[in-house]
Parts: C-alpha cells; structure tokens; sequence
C-alpha cells in the first residue's frame, strides 16, 4: 500500500500492558501496509523529528489521560502540527455501550486539548482491559486466566490502523 518507506511513531502512555497491546495491534496492522513503524513508550520519545506519522495512544483513568500521553502532546504539539497525527484512549472506564458497539465515545478534556493542540487527524476510544478479577470457582469457571472480558475490540483497532495506513499514503 504504502510507496515510500514511511515512519510511523506509535507512542503510548500507559501503567498496564492493554494500552501498550493496542499499541503493538496498530504498528503491527501499519507494518503490514508497508510501513517502517516504531513502538515506544511516550516518556522515552525525545523527538518527533525522524517520523513522517505518529499515533499516541494514553491509558484512561479517572477520565483522565495519562499523564505522560498529555506531556507528549504538549511538549511535541509544535512538530505534531507538520505531520499526520492521531490519537487514541484506552481504559476499562470506556468499556461501556458507546465503545462497545463500535461507536466512538469522545476524547476526555485531556486527550481533546492534546488532539487540538497537535492537530490531529482522529482519535479513537477503546474499551479496556479491565484486569484480574476477584479470586473464586465462579470468576475461574467464567474466566479463563481469572481475567475480566477484553473489550479492546482487536479488529477495530486493526481497520482504523488500515485506515491511518490510506490517511499516510495521501499526507
């Protein structure tokens, strides 16, 4: 799809491993377009310089966006403006009906002032994983590995990756 080698940055910010899984869902879909992609925690980028794209994904707690996905904003909001940006939210307080039912659910205040900051093209709400439930035969019988639903919805994540891969194409 893709005829140039583009570089994609995929950035997440996250305390658990659902946000940073979204993550490797969406360079693996934009590898497969063809894309040079790499994967890296929010706190370590140092510039955005070297990527034509970035995706920036944060963890949702409390309705607040991780703090580390904000401070990548702001303090890359003046080289995200050049290029194709999007932005995605994770958490298991979004796990209800509007990101269930493939709606989107709206950016928290957070992650909206970070997408009109960098001009971003998207954002994306993903419902989360919500971890270990409680310990006992119903959870075990019920849950395989003792882990609640996975509301992440894979192939979402992976036809929005598709559509962020015709977005680059065309930047």
């Amino acid at each position: 799809m893709a005829m140039a080698p583009y570089r994609v940055l995929i950035a997440y910010a996250s305390t658990s491993e659902s946000t940073q899984g979204i993550a490797e869902e969406i360079a693996a879909a934009l590898r497969e377009d063809g894309f040079d992609t790499e994967l890296r925690p929010a706190a370590e980028i140092v510039s955005v310089g070297p990527y034509d794209a970035v995706v920036l994904g944060g963890e949702l707690r409390g309705n607040r966006w991780h703090r580390d996905a904000r401070r990548f904003a702001r303090r890359h909001a003046a080289q995200l403006r050049s290029r194709a940006v999007w932005f995605f939210s994770n958490g298991s307080g979004t796990a209800d009906a509007s990101a269930g039912d493939g709606a989107d659910a709206p950016p928290v205040p957070g992650a909206r002032r970070a997408i009109d900051r960098a001009g971003a093209r998207g954002h994306l709400t993903i419902g989360g994983r919500p971890g270990r439930l409680p310990r006992g035969p119903f959870t075990r019988s019920t849950a395989p590995g003792g882990f609640s639903a996975d509301h992440r919805e894979v192939s979402r994540v992976r036809d929005w990756a598709h559509h962020i891969a015709n977005e680059v194409s065309n930047f």
